[in-house]
């Protein structure tokens, strides 16, 4: 008499897996690691290379999307980095100017209509004021600035925060992970302020904040060396030395204190999560 016995094979066992294992399988991680290859700011590298995506795909398929235009007007255009970076875009699209002035057109035309609103109610409540003999800010110059103050900020630097924010909290995830640590402690990657604070508000654990802190003051202090010894090689008795790292300093400081060209740094990330209560003074 046979009987039957069922034997389970390799593949009918089933592994879980952790979080970072399954998410070293995904594009985020991809896009991370592909960022700790490049040299300074890494959080910097891939909120210019979004930004840069979306302002692609903006001027190649929704320049007549409504929402997009809505957006538009609401914050009277682009803010100055990304209106530049805009062009730049509208040049790789090998556009005459065609995109940017569409989405344009209509912004100027709303503007010139609140102008010529915001004008003729100032001259009314002008001539009122005289007759009353009030003093303090003209009607006409109060109106003319409301009129052309955006109600909305810039809705790139929105989204482009959120990438910052995404990116950090991949950072967390990862922070344990032998092939993160390798990459992160290069001598070419430094957080710039900025989004170093965005790190650590998104760490929820004192491992990781012990972790991104004691890498940021080993970095920090690893620069600052760098800058007195360029500073030193400008003496008379030292030049004839060979540059080494150290010439570049004084750009990884400009970019430590400021972010890359380009990233908004109008919100800080304390402003964002710590919002002033009522009553209280700055």
């Amino acid at each position: 008499m046979s009987t039957n016995r069922t034997t389970s094979r390799p593949s009918d066992v089933f592994i879980e897996e952790d979080e970072v294992t399954r998410n070293k399988r995904g594009i985020p991680w991809i896009r991370l690691e592909q960022a700790l290859h490049t040299e300074g700011c890494p959080l910097c590298h891939l909120v210019m290379t979004e930004a840069r995506k979306h302002l692609t795909s903006i001027l190649h398929e929704y320049v007549l999307d409504v929402s997009v235009r809505k957006k538009l007007h609401a914050s009277f255009g682009f803010c100055n980095d990304h209106a530049w970076l805009a062009r730049e875009v509208e040049s790789e699209l090998h556009s005459d100017g065609q995109h940017l002035g569409t989405l344009h057109e209509s912004i100027i035309q709303m503007e010139t209509e609140a102008l010529r609103k915001a004008y003729a109610m100032g001259r009314d409540e002008g001539a009122k004021r005289r007759a009353l003999k009030k003093v303090g800010l003209h009607p006409i110059v109060r109106r003319v600035i409301e009129a052309i103050t955006p109600g909305s900020e810039c809705f790139l630097c929105r989204s482009s925060r959120a990438t910052g924010r995404f990116y950090a909290s991949q950072c967390i995830l990862m922070c344990c992970d032998n092939d993160f640590r390798t990459l992160f402690e290069s001598k070419t990657l430094l957080l710039c302020r900025r989004h170093f604070k965005t790190v650590l508000l998104e760490a929820h654990e004192l491992n990781a904040v012990d972790y991104f802190v004691s890498q940021q003051i080993a970095k920090v202090e690893r620069l600052s060396a760098q800058i007195t010894l360029f500073l030193e090689r400008h003496a008379v008795e030292r030049r004839h030395e060979p540059r080494g790292t150290e010439w570049h300093s004084w750009l990884s400081a400009l970019e430590h204190c400021s972010c890359k060209n380009g990233v908004d740094r109008v919100c800080e990330p304390g402003v964002l999560y710590s919002p002033i209560k009522k009553g209280t003074n700055r």
